[in-house]
């Protein structure tokens, strides 16, 4: 299978020669395309030595897209930069014939305050993969986008390109685990937990908000090399039904299993949800039914998705024909913890763009609160830590198509040291300790994986809130739920 696919690979390079000696086209983009047998796109990813690459895959699974190298990009600072940045997306992508779909991938922080935003990332970037490998349910199919504005870009384009080929790496193996971790520390620690709680309650009190979601990022200390390539893809495994992303920032990657949607949008058709409301699973059927019924009637539970669902709806009505939402909440079930859900549906108006859908949605009382400014003033002043890219965006963005993932069940790898990230809705009748818990439910999954995969014989793990108290690393973590 690799010599075919190496095959695929040299005829494209005799395609993008071609193209140096041929003049230059009159559209500023030009697009190729190859059909490829199945490769593991994180696989892939994980041997190329290029310091550019990103990866992202829709929920159901029908659309998986590997990076390597941008043929485009643009920066934003600020939500302000969202209409312009857009704006250039579908100028650029209409340069393409109709049959030659091809979406930017892209990421947003969840706020674009200076003290919230991550460095090496930015506010937010969308980026034009140069060369992609795209998997349909209809295949595979190698593509390279080569920007055309004028001769000497065009031919940097392509010899980029060609740079990028004559270096690949064909094998498809993950990497092998060979790491150990501990627990770093906790921002905040369980003490500041149960202020920031507090503070919330009397803010509910004074009526200044109705719902806050507090957050907390988990450092663990690695030592050794951790491939966010191969976490991913058991992050994947143990959570199929699941969005996938994973960008590079300048000596960091941003990378996460998301349960959770923002907005997709086909045509002028878009479908959200509002995903809120939280236990953990059963360790049988019978428990695990119990817990089911037990979070469908909580009203607490209940309260804080319906702040989700009222408020996303009410956003949305000025921009749609017509919506719709479920008539009653369900479950979405993933390996530790069980949410409640309402699936909403629309028709937008004519004109609304995505950069619109963006502005009106994000951030959503799931990962903020409401009303909204309050909610983001409250984080702002009293989380010890910036968000950056958690609790953001990231997804993709075209003509016909764009999905939008909410940016939770994240992990950020710099250097030695692996954040994971979590949050928990604080509303009224909220109790500090239960949502310490749920902080650690949700980051249940992920410390799992590490737990099996590390090479450790004495690594260690952390339960409590409180530095030195730990468990053996043998520990089953699913004990976290």
């Amino acid at each position: 299978m690799t010599s075919v696919i190496q095959a695929q690979f040299a005829f494209m390079v005799e395609q993008l020669e071609k193209l140096l000696s041929q003049p230059v086209p009159e559209k500023r983009l030009v697009r190729i395309e190859l059909s490829l047998p199945a490769i593991h796109l994180q696989g892939f990813l994980a041997a190329q030595d290029c310091s550019e690459k990103a990866f992202w895959r829709d929920r159901e699974g029908d659309y998986a897209i590997a990076a390597l190298g941008y043929s485009w990009s643009e920066k934003l600072s600020c939500r302000k930069d969202l209409t312009s940045v857009f704006t250039s997306v579908r100028k650029l992508l209409n340069n393409l014939p109709e049959h030659a779909s091809s979406q930017c991938l892209c990421y947003l922080s969840f706020a674009d305050d200076q003290r919230s935003v991550w460095p090496a990332f930015g506010y937010g970037m969308v980026i034009l993969p140069l060369l992609e490998l795209v998997q349909t349910r209809k295949g595979m199919v190698l593509g390279v986008n080569l920007r055309s504005d004028n001769a000497m870009e065009y031919h940097n384009s392509i010899r980029k390109a060609l740079g990028i080929i004559a270096a690949l790496n064909y094998s498809q193996q993950l990497p092998e685990a060979d790491f150990t971790f501990q627990l770093e520390g906790y921002l905040p620690d369980s003490n500041v937990w149960n202020q920031l709680v507090g503070k919330a309650r009397q803010a509910f009190v004074s009526g200044v908000l109705d719902k806050v979601v507090l957050s907390r990022e988990t450092c663990l200390k690695l030592e050794g090399q951790l491939s966010p390539f191969s976490l991913l893809y058991a992050w994947q495994q143990a959570n199929p039904h699941s969005y996938q992303f994973l960008f590079q920032g300048e000596g960091q990657t941003f990378f996460g299993c998301s349960p959770e949607r923002l907005v997709k949008r086909l045509e002028n058709i878009i479908s959200t949800e509002a995903l809120a409301g939280t236990i953990v699973r059963g360790q049988n059927l019978l428990e695990d039914s119990q817990l089911e019924s037990l979070l469908m009637n909580d009203s607490k539970n209940i309260h804080e998705n319906r702040l989700v669902l009222d408020d996303i709806c009410h956003k949305l009505q000025p921009l749609c024909q017509s919506l719709e939402a479920d008539r009653s909440h369900s479950i979405v079930k993933l390996r530790h913890i069980q949410h409640l859900r309402y699936q909403i549906r629309g028709i937008l108006n004519r004109d609304v763009c995505d950069e619109q859908l963006l502005d009106v949605l994000h951030p959503t009382p799931a990962v903020g609160g409401t009303p909204r400014e309050g909610a983001l003033s409250f984080i702002e002043a009293n989380e010890p830590y910036a968000r950056g890219l958690y609790a953001g965006v990231c997804g993709i963005v075209g003509v016909r198509k764009s999905d939008f993932s909410v940016a939770i069940r994240s992990a950020r790898l710099v250097d030695n040291a692996l954040m994971l990230y979590s949050g928990a809705g604080i509303v009224k009748d909220s109790v500090a300790e239960d949502e310490w818990a749920e902080l650690n439910n949700k980051i249940a999954t992920v410390l799992d994986i590490l737990d099996r995969q590390k090479t450790s014989k004495d690594g260690i793990a952390v339960l409590s809130g409180q530095a030195g108290q730990y468990v053996d690393s043998n520990h089953d973590f699913a004990a976290l739920s």
